[in-house]
């Protein structure tokens, strides 16, 4: 009872079928189309473009304003069968097609105008569009400043980081320059000469203010003070499997462990000497570098 009278084309469709004693099957041959087309048309699954629907209409001799009525489909239908060339009494509406989203038909002054979409559509729909569209943009927006805001809270830690990293250099520097300059100078005056106890304390204290305060920084100083540990390294040992074997495999590795802490121990002092010697030229570019930002993550 529900679908009597209801304004669909798919109910027009389906009257005009019956009202003229024709078939799904025979309605599709005419239009050449299949009957489960015809049958999707009928049950509102689907809905016919406005150039099948002019071929509907001409093949039941009704006007394309039919399908656009305001009666009751059925009753419609029956007066259309009865008399197929009555035209009706109301202005009709220049149909301007099927909406591409919904399927309904659009009438002239009833379309949707968006600059973006090419296709005809109703203005729900057209509203419908431009709402989502409005709305993924304002997602995209705050997905952007909420990236924005990530980076600067980044960009902030790191420059913090670095200002952390520069205080300690200078300071450690400071002090342990401090306690060399004051160490050497009071063993320099135990000879009378101050002259040259003020020199090489000055000296002392001026590489290993420069030294101690670029192991804080990423850099050169760093990366050659450790370089010593980096390049010693171990043979394999054969041995038996027996107790002498045993004995042997103990004794060298514990030989191989003294001599490459020995080698450690040179390497290590002789890149740590060639940082603290070249320590002084390379203070300032380190200096310049940590005050721009430029340190390692």
């Amino acid at each position: 009872m529900e679908n009597v009278g209801m304004e669909t084309i798919g109910t027009k469709i389906a009257n005009l079928r019956k009202a003229n004693g024709m078939t799904q099957a025979d309605l599709g041959t005419q239009l050449n189309v299949s009957y489960q087309a015809v049958s999707k048309w009928e049950r509102e699954e689907s809905c016919p473009d406005f150039d099948m629907l002019s071929r509907i209409a001409k093949i039941f001799n009704v006007p394309i304003t039919y399908f656009e009525s305001k009666a009751p489909a059925e009753e419609v239908a029956t007066t259309v069968a009865v008399t197929p060339t009555e035209q009706p009494t109301q202005p009709a509406r220049e149909m301007l097609g099927v909406c591409k989203d919904c399927g309904k038909v659009v009438y002239k002054g009833d379309e949707g105008n968006l600059s973006y979409v090419t296709a005809l559509i109703c203005k729900p729909c057209a509203t419908s569009r431009e709402t989502a569209r409005r709305q993924k943009e304002e997602a995209a927006k705050r997905e952007q400043q909420r990236r924005a805001d990530e980076q600067r809270a980044k960009e902030a830690a790191k420059r913090a980081s670095i200002a952390r990293s520069r205080r300690r250099g200078i300071i450690w520097g400071i002090i342990i320059a401090v306690l060399f300059f004051v160490c050497t100078i009071v063993a320099g005056l135990k000879e009378k000469d101050y002259a040259t106890a003020f020199g090489y304390s000055f000296a002392i204290a001026l590489f290993t203010f420069t030294y101690v305060s670029q192991l804080f920084w990423d850099g050169f100083v760093l990366d050659c003070t450790l370089f010593g540990g980096k390049i010693v390294g171990t043979p394999g040992i054969i041995f038996t499997f027996d107790l002498d074997g045993f004995i042997f495999l103990i004794a060298m590795k514990i030989l191989f462990a003294l001599l490459r802490m020995f080698i450690w121990l040179i390497t290590f002092c002789a890149s740590a000497l060639f940082a603290i010697l070249v320590s002084p030229f390379t203070f300032f570019p380190a200096l310049h570098r940590v005050n721009s930002g430029d340190l390692e993550d």
